[in-house]
């Protein structure tokens, strides 16, 4: 029968890891920049010192090889179709005649939903499988006193490995007990006893900071957020599980082999068809999408998965710092569907991924000061001991601003990692050289931005701070365009008169993007005159005819606006009558 073990296992792997890679593959690139494993004794020891600490660190080894294309999903379908195993093996135990595939399902979905949380530890994960394989092999165990005696011994040791999972353990084994002999059973009682104990005494000695971390699986999601209801569907699956492998009905033959399977299967199919919709964070997919391009430089991914409506000023923050590092801002940004100066830069909510993304777009910009502190708010906020993609943020701006004892602290770091350590050996060789420095293509060009004096950044407002950059150094057109665009989006246009009549002709901003030509055309509609003064080129002028042609025609026209999108809707004209 071992051949329908293998079987089973490699079905159950290859589904479940081709259904990943084809829907989830950028939830793993995410999750992986979330945790900071360090191949350091120091780092290993400390982890290790704490309950719960071995199967934290198995989990954060494995989740930092996600960033690798298809490993994320298939080690996590390997760690499920573990689970799937070795489900089957303890419920055979129990019913060996019946293949009960819906009992040996519910705790590998209950942990696939659980998981498609970004705030739920892979160590979770770990920690279910390394307490079903303790059951594993304890409920082989026939000799009732060598049974309890290897249960006191393993709750302990569990409690240490996998954290709160050891009352899991203790409960599937004073159930497994109960359905045998009654008063043994009771005796079996001193199991889920000695780990209140040992949680308890935990909690007191402030080893774990609350109760629920120590009796809960909220002990593997992010301490500071409330857990949702889908982290205990495992922890409530198994028990289940064994109570009714316990109770499932007795007797076989082929023609009810083959019903009991098939209505298991309805039931499964069921299951995933209602749950994963459910709990897959499809609405936060996009974002992990644009993250991971963001992450790489692929900014014409970006720009390729924003067309159509934007609802999300975390998307337009994506979009809009992915047109600027193409320098194409000033000239396609309202191709877009763009909603006011909000999108440029998203609100800061404290949390790890906007502080990540506002690092990102004020790096591009230049204010190296501000991408510090967003850089730093998102490595301390992950749930993780780090953020391995912060942290180069931190080498990046600390090596600018010269200050190389720091950036060589956080290089140390960098390469103690699997797949950062080429990135911080690179990186090494800027440290106390400033030649090297100023001529590199992404330092140099920063750091011949930073301000001459030291001062506040935003203290005098965002657009000040830019149009110092842009000042200091003509060559990098991005803070210039950028200031232009707060002013287009909010519709400032006496501001942005005031900005182009004083920048325009100069090193600055030697010639004016397309949508800077489209509202000075707004300026002064009847004064062509002011118009050649900008050198707004004849095509745009082309194209505001047949604009204002449009808009005369069809005044009372209730399809005016709709006529305006259809032909004009990438010019700012657009934006300026219809947002």
């Amino acid at each position: 029968m071992r051949y329908k073990q293998i079987l089973f296992g490699l079905i159950l792997f290859a589904i479940l890891g081709v259904f990943l890679q084809i829907t989830s593959k950028f939830h793993f690139f995410y999750i992986e920049q979330l945790q900071l494993f360090q191949f350091s004794g120091d780092y290993l020891a400390d982890k290790i010192s704490y309950p719960g600490g071995l199967s934290s660190v198995i989990g954060e080894f494995l989740t930092q090889f996600f960033i690798t294309p298809y490993l994320g999903p298939f080690i996590f379908a390997a760690l499920l179709t573990g689970i799937g195993l070795t489900m089957r093996a303890v419920v055979r135990q129990i019913t060996p005649e019946k293949e009960l595939y819906l009992i040996y399902l519910l705790p590998v979905l209950s942990l696939l939903l659980a998981q498609y949380d970004f705030n739920y530890l892979l160590q979770g994960t770990v920690a279910f499988l390394i307490c079903l394989l303790c059951l594993n092999g304890w409920i082989r165990i026939n000799n009732f006193r060598f049974r309890l005696f290897t249960a006191l011994l393993i709750t302990p040791l569990l409690f240490w490995i996998g954290g709160p999972i050891a009352g899991l353990f203790t409960v599937c084994a004073f159930i497994k007990e109960l359905f045998g002999q009654f008063k043994q059973g009771v005796v079996f009682l001193v199991i889920p006893i000695e780990f209140t104990l040992i949680a308890t005494s935990c909690v007191w000695a402030t080893v774990i900071t609350d109760y629920h971390f120590a009796f809960l699986p909220d002990a593997y999601y992010h301490p500071i957020l409330q857990a949702p209801n889908v982290i205990y569907f495992s922890w409530v699956s198994l028990p289940l599980s064994l109570i009714f492998a316990f109770t499932w009905p007795k007797g076989t033959s082929k023609k009810r082999d083959w019903i009991e399977i098939s209505v298991q299967l309805i039931i499964i199919l069921a299951l995933c068809r209602f749950g994963i919709p459910r709990y897959n964070d499809q609405k936060s997919y996009q974002l992990k999408e644009l993250d991971y391009y963001a992450r790489n430089g692929q900014w014409d991914q970006i720009i390729r998965n924003c067309q159509g409506p934007i609802k999300n000023y975390l998307y337009l923050t994506y979009l809009n710092n992915a047109l600027a590092e193409k320098g194409e801002l000033g000239n396609r940004m309202f191709a877009f569907d763009q909603h006011g100066p909000q999108g440029l830069l998203a609100s800061w909510n404290k949390t790890s991924s906007v502080s990540t993304l506002l690092s990102d777009a004020y790096f591009t910009l230049g204010e190296i000061a501000l991408s510090q502190e967003m850089a730093f708010e998102g490595y301390v906020t992950v749930i993780g001991a780090g953020n391995p993609r912060n942290l180069q943020r931190l080498v990046q701006t600390n090596l600018i601003y010269g200050t190389y004892p720091i950036a060589e602290k956080y290089i140390d770091i960098l390469e103690k990692t699997y797949a950062y350590h080429d990135w911080a050996k690179r990186h090494r060789e800027f440290l106390y050289n400033d030649k090297a420095i100023e001529e590199d293509p992404v330092l140099g060009i920063k750091r011949k931005g930073l301000p001459l004096r030291n001062n506040l950044s935003g203290v005098n407002g965002l657009e000040h701070d830019l149009l110092i950059r842009a000042e200091q150094n003509p060559e990098n057109q991005i803070p210039i365009q950028f200031v232009g665009a707060i002013y287009l989006l909010s519709k400032d246009m006496k501001s942005f008169q005031t900005f182009i009549e004083k920048y325009y002709g100069t090193s600055t901003l030697p010639s004016l993007p397309t949508s800077f030509q489209e509202a000075v055309i707004l300026l002064a509609e009847k004064d062509p005159d002011y118009w050649r003064r900008f050198n707004v080129s004849e095509n745009v002028i082309r194209k505001f005819t047949g604009y204002r042609n449009l808009v005369l025609q069809n005044r009372n026209n209730p399809q005016l606006p709709q006529l305006i999108k259809n032909s004009f809707g990438d010019t700012y004209w657009s934006y300026y009558l219809l947002k």
